[in-house]
């Protein structure tokens, strides 16, 4: 009988423990006993007593406590388990169960478990020891394997081989032990069934049924049922457990009491501490969010972007951001603050605008307080629901104007002149070195740019204020608005102190509560798959080869062709992404690197869809980039087009050798060996070898603009030569296919996936920029070789200084093959 006791004390709890009893209740089950759960279903840190590979799936940092008492034979058992995820697809778990009373030895319970796994497959280990006075008993261990395979958001399955080393020690054997399981979800995640089969080995037909059910009341409540019954001969009682459960953010109980036809009672009480956010009762009137629009776009710098670690674009981020804020249920008001908008042009503006408007539509109230704001910053305030400025703001609404910077004149104080080789009257970015004024070709540009740019702002900021255009324009003729004058202009609705902002933040949306570190998806996803995943590519910033690349002191970025051909590759290959959308926020840079883009684009189209998104500007080398997509989304005022390419080389004898005496000689074998010489201008035979270089070059563009727009190719020749369009000019002129912002892409990639408009999806972006040392190296499987070598960046307070003084990047003033926009634009 003793024997006979102790194989019962150690028998694995299988679906012993999953409905909380045993068939037998005279004797002790192995551990303690756990509320109503299934080798297919667990997923917490107790997941380590029934399948270990579910320790994956734990999250960050979740503790249980379990206290048992059985009032029938006064058995009573303690556990504690520790479970997390470690990130990169691995889970640990570790436990202590304390087992007393019914007349046997007291034991103790040790487990260690380690999980690893990816996508929908995970696999773990177990390790159990038993320690007790009695040396019978002591120095008993096992090791348990485990699978969970959740393929779907309806159906998981569990497997698991208990004590797989039969373990003896003395006159007791555990028996290896099988357990396989099945969950489902017809309903979602509100309702979860389960089914497990466990039979020790060689004894198929009197294994041991059990049956889970659990359903999700409201957020943060649940109950759960367990059946459990043998099979064969000598079946046994039927045992029958049941629970509820309440969940808070960090914190969850849960107690459970059943019993079986033969009598007996058992109760359970279970206390769940967790890092990881899960559903909890939705009490009062919801949440209202703080939403500091500066302090979200600023990049971040320091030692982690010098090593590497730059993170996600922030612009991007905060995109991501308001769509979740959009679906988010608990979230019922924001309040934005908006200063300077760093990053952020007009065509990033219009895309705030509407996803502001877009929080309004989904029911959120929307208060925007405005600091020190200009028309661009003003622009996104203003779709808000109230728009408040502080006592001290200012408003400097006065309407756009643009600025473009020449050099003609330094370069000839200097004595340097230029060489250039170019297709086109608008293709004028060489202009900047060497003239003093606006082209007629620029001027035509700009007068059109402004014009749209300016009908925009005044219709957007009317009718989201509900002001006269007449109104908005006297505004602007004030030059700069205090606070009180642009409430009596009806700009905003009031003038707040900040002892006044907690009045106006209740009065937003009564009944709620703030909560200073909201965040969309913050809480435990109750999946059992991950949600499908529309890729977003970012190409940002000059184009380049190599890696893309930030400054480690918050310089701009470069983005790199081995960095979008590699993301593109690896998104086109992830079966968990059903289609891409390439962001562009480019003027353009090297031609071969936005060749090798434009190539990974159409590559990756033959795989999965693939949309692109334009951002503030798609000009150039941008528009190369983004054309080869299956649709090429714009937003009204992005900088678009400038189709074309050019060849430019600084001459420097003049500064050097005329006025600094510096002298040189060249010696050659070939009649044109010093073609890129930086020294003297270009003799009439090198002029004619560039130019015909140039319009090679040109030819090969817009004849992939021609394939890829479907559009002839006389045609494109007559939109191209370098001019830049407006969104709206460039849909007119079938460059582009639709107007709209990223959410907007968002949409037609999931349409064209077949992804249903009601099932979720998750934003992922792939092929950020990194940081100083990690452009020192090529990117893996993608050859260094094929793209040319990237420039250094320089701090932002040069950069500015460059482009204030119409010079975008150094790297323009190197010889070499551009795709840029035509100028450095600044429209205030």
């Amino acid at each position: 009988m003793r024997a006979l006791s102790a194989l019962s004390l150690l028998f694995p709890s299988l679906v012993l423990a999953q409905t909380g009893l045993i068939l037998q209740p005279a004797v002790p089950p192995r551990g303690v006993t756990l509320p109503p759960t299934s080798a297919a279903l667990v997923d917490e840190a107790t997941a380590l007593a029934l399948n270990p590979a579910s320790l994956r799936l734990v999250g960050p940092g979740q503790l249980t406590w379990l206290h048992e008492r059985n009032l029938a034979s006064d058995q009573v058992a303690d556990g504690l388990f520790l479970g997390t995820s470690l990130g990169g697809g691995l889970g640990a778990g570790f436990s202590l169960e304390w087992m007393r009373g019914r007349g046997l030895p007291d034991y103790r319970k040790t487990s260690f478990g380690l999980a690893l796994g990816a996508g929908a497959l995970s696999l773990g280990v177990g390790y159990h020891d038993i320690s007790s006075a009695d040396a019978t008993l002591s120095r008993l261990s096992g090791f348990d394997l485990g699978l969970t395979l959740r393929p779907s958001r309806h159906v998981s399955v569990g497997a698991v081989v208990r004590d797989v080393n039969a373990p003896r020690q003395g006159d007791f054997l555990l028996p290896r032990v099988y357990n396989l399981a099945v969950g489902v979800r017809p309903l979602g995640e509100r309702v979860t069934l389960g089914v497990d089969y466990a039979a020790t080995e060689g004894r198929w037909g009197t294994g041991q049924l059990s049956y889970t059910a659990r359903a999700t009341v409201i957020p943060g409540v649940s109950l759960g049922a367990g059946v459990s019954h043998g099979l064969g001969p000598a079946a046994g009682p039927l045992a029958l457990q049941l629970s509820a459960t309440l969940d808070s953010a960090h914190w969850g109980l849960t107690y459970a009491a059943g019993g079986v036809t033969s009598g007996g009672a058992d109760h359970v009480v279970a206390v769940r501490l967790s890092g990881q956010k899960y559903p909890a009762p939705r009490l009062g009137g919801g949440t209202v969010a703080l939403l500091d629009l500066d302090d979200r776009l600023v990049a971040r710098g320091g030692l982690g972007a010098l090593l590497g670690g730059v993170g996600s674009d922030p612009y991007l981020e905060l995109m991501r951001w308001l769509d979740g804020a959009t679906r988010d249920e608990r979230l019922r008001g924001v309040v934005l603050k908006v200063a300077g908008l760093p990053g952020v042009d007009w065509g990033k503006a219009d895309e705030l605008h509407q996803a502001i408007l877009r929080l309004r539509a989904a029911g959120k109230r929307v208060m925007a307080v405005l600091y020190q704001v200009d028309d661009r910053a003003y622009f996104v305030g203003a779709a808000a629901d109230e728009v408040y400025a502080l006592s001290a703001s200012s408003l400097l609404v006065n309407g756009l104007s643009a600025q473009v910077t020449y050099l003609g004149g330094t370069m000839e104080k200097l004595g340097v002149s230029w060489d250039v080789a170019r297709v086109g009257d608008y293709k004028t970015a060489p202009e900047q070195l060497t003239r003093r004024d606006l082209s007629p070709a620029q001027r035509e540009t700009l007068e059109a740019y402004l014009d749209t740019q300016t009908a925009h702002d005044v219709e957007r900021v009317t009718k989201a204020r509900r002001l006269t255009p007449e109104r908005l324009r006297e505004a602007w003729s004030e030059g700069i608005l205090t606070a009180n004058r642009a409430k009596e202009l009806g700009l905003v609705d009031g003038v707040l102190t900040p002892e006044e902002f907690d009045t106006r933040l209740e009065a937003l949306v009564p009944g709620a509560r703030y909560d200073a570190r909201y965040s969309p998806r913050d809480e435990r996803d109750e999946r059992w798959s991950p949600r499908r995943r529309i890729a977003v590519v970012p190409v940002l910033g000059t184009i380049v080869g190599g890696k893309s690349r930030q400054s480690p002191l918050g310089g701009e970025l470069s983005v790199g062709a081995e960095t979008v051909v590699l993301a593109l590759e690896r998104a086109q290959h992830d079966p968990s992404v059903a289609a891409i959308v390439v962001r562009v926020d480019s003027g353009g840079g090297e031609v071969l690197a936005s060749d090798l883009m434009y190539r990974a684009v159409l590559e990756a189209r033959k795989h999965k869809p693939v949309i692109a998104s334009m951002g503030d500007v798609a000009a150039s080398g941008g528009y190369y980039a983004a054309m080869g997509a299956d649709e090429v989304w714009a937003l009204p005022t992005t900088l678009t087009g400038s189709i074309g390419v050019f060849f430019l080389k600084p001459a420097l004898r003049g500064l050097l050798g005329d006025k600094l005496g510096v002298s040189t000689e060249t010696i050659g074998r070939a009649p044109m060996p010093d073609l890129v010489n930086l020294w003297r201008p270009w003799t009439e035979p090198e002029q004619k070898a560039m130019q015909a270089w140039v319009d090679s070059a040109y030819d090969d563009f817009i004849t992939q603009v021609s394939q890829s727009r479907k559009l002839d190719k006389a045609r494109v020749d007559t939109i191209a030569r370098g001019r830049v369009w407006t969104g709206v000019a460039a849909r007119e002129r079938g460059l582009v296919d639709q107007l709209g912002g990223l959410m907007e892409a968002v949409e037609a990639a999931r349409k064209r996936a077949g992804v249903p408009a009601d099932e979720e999806v998750d934003l992922k972006v792939m092929g950020d920029a990194r940081g100083f040392f990690s452009s020192l190296g090529g990117e893996p499987g993608v050859s260094a070789a094929l793209t040319p070598a990237p420039e250094p960046l320089l701090p932002p307070t040069v950069r500015a200084f460059l482009r204030e003084a119409g010079l975008e990047s150094p790297w323009m003033l190197e010889p070499g093959l551009k795709a840029v926009q035509p100028y450095t634009l600044s429209v205030r």
